[in-house]
């Protein structure tokens, strides 16, 4: 009987993240900024990214297989790749992610999970804002000069020009590095609506009290303005 329980409780866990992550990953590459380089579209913060960390720090080793399920679909639904491509495409974007994150848990012990924006901080601006991007890059350069990849895609896998690699490259390390946790904390709400009174009275009421109002708000415009300069998109 327990182990019947067990079961169903890990399939409860597979289908709830599932159902997370393949909304969650189409709607990042939707909103994910862009911009034109030599004639040829590029992110300038690829938001995907952020959601595999996130779905992998919400459900740990459960969340793998929903993970990389979602990526497959969000990859059939915009490039139709024949299938050799679309495996090789589906490991650089996936394997990296698994391999930090393995590494950061090896490091850290089993709590990895926990404290994200205080416990070994530079360990995981190391990991999973360097070191992931650069393996995420290095696969699919490696991957482009062994598969032929249609016209639209092909400048991501070594193809085009040195300034297109580097605003590439850096649109990882953005992505990793900004944005996850502007991932994380909503789809952990999702997932527990109990979390949404603890984070109000731990992370945004006290920064909401009268002597801090003034420069909370003028902080957020601050930011909010920056980010439009920044993800507006923008043709050279």
């Amino acid at each position: 009987m327990p182990d019947k329980c067990n079961v169903l409780k890990n399939i409860k866990i597979f289908l709830l993240a599932f159902c997370l992550t393949v909304p969650a990953i189409l709607l990042s590459r939707l909103i994910s900024p862009r911009a034109t380089i030599d004639s040829s579209y590029i992110f300038l913060a690829w938001l995907p990214l952020c959601v595999m960390f996130s779905v992998l720090f919400l459900f740990g080793r459960r969340g793998v297989a929903p993970m990389v399920g979602g990526m497959m679909l969000t990859n059939e639904w915009n490039f139709h790749l024949p299938l050799p491509q679309a495996m090789v495409l589906l490991f650089c974007q996936t394997f990296p992610v698994l391999l930090v994150c393995a590494i950061v848990r090896w490091q850290l012990g089993a709590r990895w999970r926990y404290g994200i924006p205080n416990q070994g901080i530079w360990l995981r601006v190391f990991w999973l804002g360097l070191m992931t991007p650069f393996g995420i890059k290095i696969s699919m350069h490696l991957a482009g000069h062994y598969l032929a990849f249609p016209v639209t895609i092909s400048t991501f896998f070594g193809t085009g020009t040195a300034i297109f690699s580097i605003v590439d490259l850096l649109s990882l390390i953005s992505a990793a590095l900004i944005f996850t946790l502007f991932f994380y904390y909503p789809l952990r709400m999702i997932v527990s609506p109990h979390y949404i009174r603890i984070f109000w009275r731990r992370d945004v009421a006290p920064y909401l009290a009268k002597e801090k109002r003034l420069f909370t708000l003028l902080w957020f415009a601050t930011l909010a303005t920056l980010l439009a300069v920044l993800c507006t998109p923008f043709e050279t």
